[in-house]
């Protein structure tokens, strides 16, 4: 019985030993692995955190550009027909219809609309400002919409020009006005009086429209700073208020 005790004695304490140490050892070893694991868990967190903030910030600042062009190109057409108009008056030619008072803007068929992609609106999304998203996208829809309008009164206004002084005798007056004297039958001078009519009205909602849409360019450039720091901290990016108010006591 004694042999027996000492026999298990001796096989049993080397092998509770030996696991003992097997399992200390595989906990000492585990809690640091765990410590570095997190910490690069941590670390890629950091720096993913980083990045899409740095891409965040571009894409405000892409907006910023943007929605400047957008702002400013409509303010200036819209101070520009306003300034035709008057002159036009202080000339002594109030009795002009408006079509007749509104030179074209050369070039303005080359002019190319302005978007804003997803990345750039994603911002306002995660801003929880979905009201801003639609005013961003109607805002560049109308002035998408606006340049066509000028576009269109280009062309019409140039093709009524052109058929009329083949028609007639034209002089231009000092202050740069033309004045076509026609002898054409009846029929003729109706289509030339219908297409000047259609023009005018064309002209005139033309003019309501950028008036409009300037007013609401100015309000969507000045909520922009606001609207952008809100999501991604005090003076993520600069303020368009100040330059859209100074267009405005320009005009």
């Amino acid at each position: 019985g004694v042999m027996s005790l000492e026999l298990v004695k001796d096989v049993v304490i080397p092998l509770v030993s030996g696991l003992g140490g097997a399992i200390v050892g595989a906990a000492a070893s585990y809690f640091p692995a765990r410590m570095l694991a997190k910490r690069a868990s941590d670390e890629v967190l950091e720096r993913d955190k980083a990045a899409r903030r740095d891409q965040e910030l571009r894409a405000a600042h892409q907006v910023f550009v943007k929605l400047s062009i957008l702002a400013n190109s409509l303010c200036g057409y819209h101070r520009q027909i306003e300034a035709m108009i008057a002159k036009a008056e202080h000339d002594g030619n109030s009795h002009m219809p408006i079509w007749q008072r509104l030179s074209t803007f050369a070039g303005i068929d080359r002019e190319t609309s302005v978007e804003f992609n997803a990345d750039e609106l994603a911002i306002y999304i995660a801003a929880k400002r979905p009201d801003y998203v639609d005013d961003l996208i109607l805002l560049a829809r109308r002035y998408a919409a606006n340049l066509a309008n000028l576009a269109a009164f280009a062309k019409m206004k140039t093709d009524l020009h052109l058929e009329t002084i083949s028609l007639g005798v034209t002089e231009r007056a000092e202050t740069g006005v033309s004045t076509t004297r026609l002898h054409v039958p009846r029929e003729v001078a109706n289509s030339i009086k219908v297409r000047a009519d259609e023009l005018n009205l064309f002209a005139i909602e033309m003019r309501a429209m950028l008036a409009e849409d300037d007013r609401f360019a100015r309000d969507v450039a000045e909520r922009f700073a606001d609207v952008t720091d809100s999501y991604l901290g005090p003076k993520s990016v600069p303020a368009l208020s100040d330059k859209a108010k100074g267009n405005v006591e320009k005009g």
